[in-house]
C-alpha cells in the first residue's frame, strides 16, 4: 500500500516535469550602452517564472542579433561572447536536469542560484548527511567513535536506495520529509531489507538527529519527528 503511493506520487510529478517550459535567452540592454558597447543579459524562464542575470560580457549593438541570441560575425570578441554564451547555456541546463531529478518544483531562480553558487547544496536530505558525516569522519577515532561513523554511512546508503525506489530521484529536499516518509522509510528497512526492529529503531536515529538540525536551523518549519512514534 505505501509502495503504490509512492508510486503515484512520483508519476505525478513526473508528468509535470514533461509538461514544463524551461527556455533560456539573451538579449543586450542598449540604454547602458558605453564606449560603444552594449551589456549581454540572459533570462531563465520556467513555467512562468522568470530570473534574470549578468553575462559579464558586452557586444556592440549592431553586432548582435536579436532573432538568434547571438553576436554576429567572426570578431575575436563576437567569437568569445559566443563561446562565453554557449557554456552559459550549458551550465544552466545541467543545474536545471539536477534540480529537475531531485526536487518536486523548480523555478528560474532556483537554478539560477545554482547556476551563481547560491545555496548550492539546496537543504537536502542526502546533502545534509554528506555534510555531518564528512565532518563525523575527520573526528572519528578521536573524540568521536568509528561505529558510530559506519552507522551514520549505513543510514544515508539506505535511504539513498529507498528515494531511488520509491521516488525514482536522487535526494529530496528538506521539506519534503514528512511523517509518511519516515514511517515509509522503517516499513522498507523492516519489510524489504529484513532488519529487525531493534535496528530500524537504531538507524531512526541518525536520520531524526539531521532532520531534527534542519528544524532548529529553520530549514523547515515543523519537525516531521515530533509525533512520530516507532512501534
Amino acid at each position: 500500500m505505501h509502495d503504490n503511493s509512492l508510486r503515484i506520487n512520483f508519476v505525478t510529478k513526473k508528468e509535470l516535469l514533461m509538461r514544463s517550459t524551461f527556455k533560456i535567452a539573451f538579449y543586450v540592454n542598449k540604454s547602458k550602452e558605453k564606449n560603444g558597447l552594449v551589456p549581454v543579459l540572459g533570462r531563465i524562464t520556467i513555467n512562468g517564472s522568470i530570473a534574470q542575470f549578468s553575462c559579464k560580457q558586452s557586444i556592440a549593438h549592431e553586432l548582435w542579433d536579436a532573432k538568434s541570441n547571438r553576436a554576429t560575425g567572426r570578431s575575436d570578441r563576437a567569437l568569445k561572447v559566443n563561446r562565453t554564451l554557449d557554456n552559459i547555456r550549458a551550465q544552466i541546463t545541467k543545474h536545471y536536469q539536477r534540480i529537475s531529478d531531485r526536487e518536486a518544483y523548480v523555478n528560474a531562480e532556483m537554478v539560477r542560484n545554482a547556476w551563481q553558487g547560491i545555496g548550492m547544496e539546496c537543504d537536502t536530505l542526502l546533502g545534509a548527511f554528506d555534510r555531518h558525516n564528512a565532518g563525523f569522519e575527520k573526528r572519528a577515532g578521536k573524540d568521536r567513535s568509528q561505529s558510530t561513523l559506519y552507522k551514520y554511512l549505513s543510514v544515508r546508503r539506505h535511504l539513498a536506495d529507498f528515494i531511488k525506489s520509491g521516488y525514482n530521484r536522487s535526494d529530496l529536499h528538506l521539506k519534503e520529509i514528512t511523517e509518511d516518509f519516515i514511517r515509509d522509510f522503517g516499513i522498507y528497512l523492516h519489510i524489504t531489507l529484513g532488519l529487525s526492529s531493534s535496528t530500524v529503531w537504531l538507524y531512526s536515529i541518525p536520520l531524526r538527529m539531521i532532520v531534527t538540525k534542519a528544524h532548529n536551523s529553520g530549514i523547515i518549519s515543523t519537525n516531521p519527528f515530533a509525533h512520530y512514534h516507532l512501534r
